[in-house]
């Protein structure tokens, strides 16, 4: 049966997480259960909801962070990228409401009100070389609360490790998700949840990529297969278009309404050719709100790099 498969492969995916270090053993794909380098939220959603992030520095020494976030509004054209820093004491958890103004101890950040989209954020040397540096102490989550309604449901950020091995191939300004110098992300995702109701049940499959290209403003575009089973285990298959990043709704783009599926209860596995940050979430009829993060099979790992602008050169007549 296809949910054995889905709590086998995540078993399967917390022994992995389990024991990332063991002599000779190097997780290829992100371990969801510990501490990373790197932080991905798939969702940032502040024009239906309003989107609390939080990122906790779990080391004993102080942390920065530098943050990447790319979104759209609500005519749903992408048209910001913008990065920040965020510096951290240590054992700290930073908190921040990601729709309005942050200015408190040193970190000034704008808000992000009226956008929609995902972040990423990785530890730097400082705010001025900002090099890349192998610390796996970051640990993170978002909540997503509905003002109008009250509801809300939260996810754990995706951490990436830095496995040690050192990618000679990528430089300064350069994230090589790849497996050496960072973990992969999955190309395979796997969700379950109920079907849409009109007027009662919904839901959302939110999707980045990491793979980005800040000077060429390049992100991914590619197709996504999606395989679903009802609860008599009826296959349904369905073909989405990606692009940069989307918000799949249950019922004009998934079509996994009670309609079509018959039953109320539903599983997906995703197959894509690139890496995938997911994260599902479902609503009843405005009065509860549930979702987090989905499953992701450990063996389907994919490199992705991810192209950063370059720093000013400092001096007499530069910055710093």
């Amino acid at each position: 049966m296809r949910k054995l498969i889905i709590t086998l492969t995540l078993c399967l995916t917390v022994l992995l997480s389990a024991a990332p270090g063991q002599a000779g053993v190097t997780p290829v794909v992100n371990a969801l259960n510990e501490p990373g380098s790197l932080l991905a939220y798939p969702l940032i959603d502040n024009i239906y909801f309003t989107t609390i992030i939080n990122i906790a520095n779990t080391g004993t020494d102080p942390a920065v962070v530098e943050c990447y976030m790319v979104t759209q509004g609500i005519d749903g054209s992408v048209d910001e990228k913008k990065d920040f820093v965020v510096r951290l004491t240590p054992q700290e958890k930073f908190v921040w409401v990601s729709a309005l103004p942050y200015n408190q101890r040193g970190n000034q950040i704008q808000g992000f009100k009226g956008r929609t989209g995902y972040m990423f954020c990785y530890m730097i040397d400082d705010e001025h070389d900002q090099i890349e540096v192998s610390d796996d102490y970051l640990k993170g989550d978002a909540t997503l609360v509905n003002p109008h309604t009250g509801t809300a449901f939260s996810y754990n950020a995706i951490p990436h490790q830095r496995p040690g091995r050192e990618n000679k191939g990528c430089g300064p300004r350069v994230l090589c998700l790849d497996g050496d110098e960072y973990t992969m992300a999955t190309r395979q995702v796997m969700f379950e949840g109920l079907a849409e109701v009109p007027c009662c049940i919904g839901g959302i499959l939110a999707v980045a990529s990491p793979g980005i290209d800040f000077i060429e403003s390049e992100q991914p575009e590619f197709d996504i297969n999606v395989y679903c089973w009802n609860e008599v285990e009826t296959k349904f298959s369905r073909h989405l278009e990606f692009k940069d990043f989307e918000q799949y709704d249950l019922t004009n783009d998934l079509q996994l309404d009670l309609a079509k599926i018959f039953t109320l209860g539903f599983h997906c596995a995703t197959t894509s050719p690139k890496p995938l940050w997911a994260v599902f979430h479902q609503c009843l009829g405005g009065i509860y709100g549930w979702g987090g993060n989905v499953f992701q099979h450990p063996g389907t790992g994919a490199p992705a790099t991810i192209v950063l602008p370059p720093v000013p050169l400092s001096g007499p007549n530069g910055p710093g």
